[in-house]
C-alpha cells in the first residue's frame, strides 16, 4: 500500500501539470478592423444618386446597441467619387457631396432619425446606359480604398397587350357570372436586369368632416426572375389575382386608426409599376432573402473590392395614363369595390 502512495502522488501531479499546460489565455474580441460597408444603386430615372458608406463596428457588449450610434458606424473622413467610362475612356466625373438625411423611419439603425449619405445630381442629359460606372470610396486620405463598378439597366416597358387591357379599365370581376377574373401584367425584359417586382398603386381619397386626403395603397404582386440579363427570352409576366386585389385592400385598411372619422372613400386611379434590379443587386437580394432551410450558414455576397456591400443598378417603369387619361377599374370591378364581400364595408362610393 505504501508503494502505491508515491505512484498516486506522481499521477496527481502529472494531471495538474497537464491541465495547467493546456490552459490558454485568449481574447474574446479579435483586433478591430473598420471595413467599409457600401450600398449604392444607380437609377437613371432618379434626379439624385445616393451612396451609403458605413463601417464595421465591434463593441464590448451587445453589438446591436451600437448600431444606432452614428459614431460607431460612420467614418469621419470620406471622399466618394463616381466615374463614367464609355468604351474604356473616362467621360464624366461625379464628386459626391456629404448629406445628412432626416425623417428616417425608426429602426435598429439610426435611432435618432438621421443618417449620412453621399449624393450627386443626375445630369440633365441623364446617365448613359452604354457606360460603365466606377465607384471609388477613399477613407482617411487613402487609409482605406474601396472600389466597384456597374452598368446601368437598359430601357424596357409594358407589353402592348397589357396596355390595351388597362386602357379600357382593369377588369377583375364579372357581375354576370359573379366571378373574379385574373389579369396578366406583362412587360418586355431589359438588358442588364435579372429580377423584377411588379406592383400596383391603388390611389383613392378619404373624406372626413374636416376635409379630404389623397392616399395610396401599394400592392406588391411578387418577384419575377428573367431568363438572363440579355433582354431576350420573350415577355415576362405576373398575374393580378382578382379576388386577392380586393382582399389586399380590405387587409390594408382593416386597422386604420382614423376609420371612425371617414365619411366616404372615392377611388381615383391606378398606377402599374415594374421595378427591375441589375444582376449584382439581384444576387445580393437572393443571398439575403429569408430562408426556410435548416442550414444556418449563409453565403456572403459583395462586389465591393476592399469592402463589403453592393454597387449595382435598378430602374422602374410606370404606366399611369392612357393618352393623358387616368387608368381606372372597369365599371363592374368598381361596383365590386363599392358593394362586394371584401370591400363593401369600406365606404367606397
Amino acid at each position: 500500500m505504501n508503494l502505491l502512495r508515491p505512484l498516486i502522488l506522481a499521477i496527481t501531479i502529472g494531471i495538474i501539470t497537464i491541465i495547467q499546460s493546456c490552459k490558454t489565455d485568449f481574447e474574446l474580441y479579435a483586433p478591430y478592423d473598420d471595413i467599409p460597408v457600401i450600398y449604392a444603386i444607380l437609377d437613371q430615372t432618379a434626379d439624385t444618386q445616393y451612396v451609403k458608406v458605413n463601417k464595421t463596428y465591434l463593441g464590448q457588449s451587445d453589438n446591436a446597441s451600437y448600431a444606432s450610434i452614428n459614431d460607431s458606424v460612420l467614418f469621419d473622413n470620406v471622399a466618394v467619387t463616381v466615374f463614367e467610362y464609355v468604351n474604356g475612356s473616362l467621360t464624366t466625373t461625379f464628386p459626391c457631396s456629404e448629406k445628412w438625411v432626416t425623417g428616417v423611419e425608426p429602426g435598429l439603425f439610426y435611432g435618432g432619425g438621421t443618417q449620412k449619405v453621399y449624393t450627386f445630381l443626375t445630369p440633365s442629359g441623364g446617365l448613359n446606359t452604354e457606360a460603365v460606372y466606377k465607384l471609388n470610396v477613399n477613407v482617411d486620405n487613402g487609409r482605406k480604398i474601396a472600389t466597384a463598378e456597374t452598368k446601368l439597366i437598359g430601357d424596357f416597358g409594358f407589353a402592348p397587350n397589357f396596355r390595351n387591357k388597362t386602357n379600357v379599365g382593369l377588369s377583375l370581376y364579372l357581375s354576370s357570372g359573379s366571378e373574379y377574373k385574373n389579369v396578366t401584367m406583362s412587360w418586355n425584359p431589359a438588358v442588364g436586369a435579372l429580377k423584377y417586382e411588379p406592383e400596383i398603386n391603388f390611389i383613392y381619397k378619404d373624406s372626413t368632416a374636416t376635409g379630404s386626403e389623397i392616399k395610396k395603397l401599394n400592392i406588391k404582386l411578387g418577384k419575377v426572375t428573367g431568363l438572363n440579363t440579355k433582354g431576350d427570352g420573350g415577355e415576362l409576366s405576373k398575374d393580378i389575382i382578382g379576388e386577392n386585389f380586393y382582399i389586399n385592400i380590405k387587409n390594408r385598411l382593416a386597422n386604420y386608426a382614423g376609420e371612425a372619422d371617414v365619411i366616404s372613400r372615392h377611388f381615383i386611379r391606378l398606377e402599374y409599376i415594374v421595378a427591375s434590379a441589375g444582376e449584382d443587386l439581384s444576387t445580393y437580394i437572393s443571398v439575403n432573402e429569408p430562408s426556410n432551410s435548416i442550414v444556418t450558414n449563409r453565403p456572403t455576397f459583395t462586389n465591393i473590392e476592399g469592402g463589403l456591400g453592393v454597387f449595382s443598378s435598378r430602374v422602374k417603369v410606370v404606366l399611369d395614363n392612357a393618352a393623358g387619361q387616368p387608368l381606372l377599374l372597369s365599371s363592374q370591378s368598381l361596383t365590386q369595390l363599392k358593394t362586394g364581400q371584401h370591400t363593401g364595408h369600406l365606404k367606397f362610393q
